[in-house]
């Protein structure tokens, strides 16, 4: 690493949480664990080592508290979507909660604050842990653990010394390994655990959210600056708000969102809100499925991309001029494929939906939605792969960016692997992850409208405010799922599949991508081409460090190792392996018009990015 790492323990001990906005952020004792001394969390029993949680797809988590335990809860939340409730418990709150889908096990995580000193909850709580699957979070001192002796029947006993923010914070990372616990019992608990009894755990599995200063940097000095440049743009109307995440080492060390959904200043933009991610689609959706192809050997590079997607191929009565390009080509935006297609113009004419192709409600032949209540002809997807395969190609290969073949992956992925794009993507990829907050059509999908900022209010195609549904047009006729764009995600979920990127495919003790080709995919393909991407990955332009700031791409100081993606409503993320870095920064730029060009001429994106590697390397 190229910074000297220092340790702030007193400055943490005095000082206990640090808050910015929309969010609770602490400071561990070591890098990955917890130890009795500063945070006496005691781990006293873990069934079948179910602590830190393991196959997150596998599980449906619920969390439910007896007392005030908000702290705890949104940390969970953070890595995991989960219902919360209160107990007791009433019979119909009972029966949703155990109401789970034959594949996957209920894993109940319950916080108790002791100082609710309540018999009806103490009997509850026995009775409930008996017979479900449970992990007890006890927030406190061992002579009031012995008040609550049903608790002997939990599979999973984690004891806090109190009820504070600290402990609250801690024990959520612990249960899913963003942080190891050491700690040990400095008394005995007659009857049930001894003297120095305490089990281990591992930490570091998943992100460890903490603050700037537990890395040796400057804290304060980050955040002010981050805030004076982002503040600035949103005064300027650059965009009417943001989320921005850093994580370094696998630690999240600001994560703050700023501003409104729209500049009517209505809804303030939340950590958990969900931004249309345009490009960033691209390396988050198709992409990861399609290094797991290569890795199991289902997809090679080299080949002709025909072999995969028949439509290619060229045959009597179905000319194809594709027929001999490769994935490791068109990835690598080195096939000579144009960039773009405005497919919607075939749909319309003179301003009007042709009737042919469109109708006001959902049926079998019109499945694709592109409006509340406009539905497209499915059949309309065969034209547009006509429409692609028949599109011009350059004569000469050589670097020239397109998103025609990523529109035609999810249908590929599907007919290679023979089931659902969406529903392998959620399954083999996001749910391993915890993020369910990645989503094609989150309105769909059980989100609101208030939970996502809206985008462009478009004028030539869907004649409405676009809110909700995908911006780009391609995406919107392939009814939202698409692999050039369609993807909404908040900054925390998009983070984790950045992070399983630089930790080479590995994220939550699985390795969901192999080592191999993850090295492969953010590797520069063509260099002799003046060619800088890597598979599907963008890269840094050549010479970047000796570049001036507003020349280079990204941040000057990103070392050449690094590769991201950005987005055409303003989202951008970039990851580097050499400094253990993850930056996402998510935004609506094009509300209310794309026209707007603020963002760009501000060079925001770039500019936060440098002032974390200014703290790293020490750039004053």
């Amino acid at each position: 690493m190229k910074r000297l790492i220092t340790f702030f323990y007193l400055f943490v001990f005095f000082t206990g949480v640090l808050f910015s906005a929309n969010d609770t952020i602490c400071v561990d004792e070591k890098n990955d664990s917890i130890s009795s001394g500063f945070f006496p969390l005691v781990l006293l029993k873990n069934n079948e080592g179910i602590v830190p949680f393991s196959e997150l797809e596998k599980s449906e988590f619920s969390c439910l508290l007896s007392g005030d335990m908000k702290v705890f809860s949104d940390r969970l939340l953070d890595y995991q979507e989960m219902t919360v409730d209160s107990f007791p418990l009433d019979s119909i709150q009972e029966k949703r909660l155990l109401h789970v889908p034959k594949a996957l096990k209920k894993l109940f995580i319950i916080g108790i604050d002791p100082a609710r000193d309540d018999e009806e909850v103490k009997c509850a709580v026995s009775e409930f842990v008996k017979n479900q699957l449970t992990v007890v979070v006890f927030f406190g001192n061992t002579e009031e653990l012995k008040n609550w002796g049903g608790l002997t029947n939990a599979d999973v006993l984690l004891l806090g010394a109190e009820n504070d923010s600290i402990s609250q914070d801690h024990a959520a990372q612990a249960l899913f390994g963003g942080i190891g616990l050491h700690g040990q019992l400095d008394r005995e608990i007659p009857g049930w655990y001894s003297e120095g009894h305490g089990i281990e755990t591992q930490g570091g599995l998943r992100f460890q959210y903490t603050v700037p200063d537990s890395l040796g940097l400057n804290g304060q000095r980050l955040n002010d600056r981050i805030d004076s440049v982002v503040n600035e743009a949103i005064a300027q109307k650059a965009f009417p708000g943001c989320q921005i995440l850093m994580a370094v080492d696998g630690k999240v060390i600001h994560r703050k969102s700023y501003g409104y959904h729209t500049y009517q200043r209505r809804l303030k933009v939340q950590n958990s809100d969900l931004y249309d991610l345009a490009s960033v689609t691209k390396i988050s959706g198709p992409l990861p499925l399609l290094m797991q192809l290569n890795g199991a050997g289902a997809l090679e590079l080299d080949k002709p991309f025909a072999n995969y997607w028949p439509d290619w191929e060229s045959r009597l009565f179905h000319c194809s001029d594709k027929d001999t390009i490769t994935l490791r080509q068109i990835l690598a935006h080195q096939a000579g494929l144009i960039p773009y297609l405005n497919f919607w113009r075939e749909t319309k004419r003179d301003g009007d939906f042709k009737q042919r192709f469109y109708r006001p409600g959902e049926s079998e032949k019109y499945s694709l939605q592109v409006d509340d209540h406009l539905y497209l002809k499915e059949r309309f997807k065969k034209k547009m792969f006509r429409m692609i395969r028949k599109s011009e190609r350059l004569p000469d290969a050589k670097y020239l960016y397109s998103g025609l073949s990523f529109l035609v992956y999810p249908e590929m992925i599907s007919e290679i692997t023979g089931r659902d794009y969406e529903e392998l993507l959620y399954n083999s990829v996001y749910w391993p992850l915890g993020a369910r907050r990645l989503v094609y059509n989150p309105l769909s999908h059980g989100f609101s409208r208030f939970e996502i900022p809206p985008t462009e209010k478009d004028i030539f195609y869907r004649e409405c405010q676009v809110h909700g549904r995908v911006h780009d047009e391609a995406a919107a006729v392939l009814g939202g799922v698409s692999g050039n764009a369609g993807l909404f995600g908040n900054a925390n979920d998009l983070a984790k599949l950045m992070q399983m990127y630089v930790n080479m495919g590995r994220y939550g003790g699985e390795q969901i991508i192999p080592q191999n080709v993850v090295e492969e995919f953010i590797t520069v393909q063509y260099p002799e081409n003046d060619n800088r991407r890597g598979l599907g990955f963008d890269k840094p332009l050549p010479g970047n460090i000796s570049k001036k700031a507003n020349d280079a791409y990204p941040a000057r100081d990103v070392s050449e190792s690094s590769f991201g993606h950005s987005g055409f409503t303003g989202t951008f993320v970039w990851m580097d392996p050499e400094y253990q870095v993850v930056y996402i920064f998510l935004t609506n730029r094009v509300f209310p018009t794309r026209n707007n060009t603020k963002l760009y001429e501000l060079n925001v994106r770039i500019a936060v990015q440098q002032i974390l590697y200014d703290e790293l390397i020490g750039n004053f």
